[in-house]
């Protein structure tokens, strides 16, 4: 028994191929491109600190610095990727 799987590409829903727009049934971030930027920044800087007093100062301080910026990344809908940026 052979499992003959194909995967298909959906070239609309990407605009890559075929310069079609997105289909308006797909997420829309409610924060700019500025926002969202700016957030990424500080809760980047943020963790770096918490790593900063996790070495050097207290650990359970700096553990929580930088669950609480990765929180606040999670929670404005924050990603870094690298591949999501050849799209735009």
């Amino acid at each position: 028994m052979s499992d003959d799987k194909t995967i298909t590409s959906d070239s609309a829903a990407t605009g890559t191929i075929t310069g079609e727009t997105t289909d308006t049934d797909t997420y829309t971030p409610v924060f700019n491109a500025t926002v969202r930027t700016i957030i990424y920044v500080v809760t980047l800087i943020a963790g770096i600190v918490g790593l900063g007093v996790s070495a050097f100062g207290d650990p359970q301080v700096g553990a929580f610095i930088s669950s609480a910026a990765g929180i606040i990344a999670a929670a404005f809908g924050v990603t870094y990727s690298p591949m999501r940026l050849g799209t735009k």
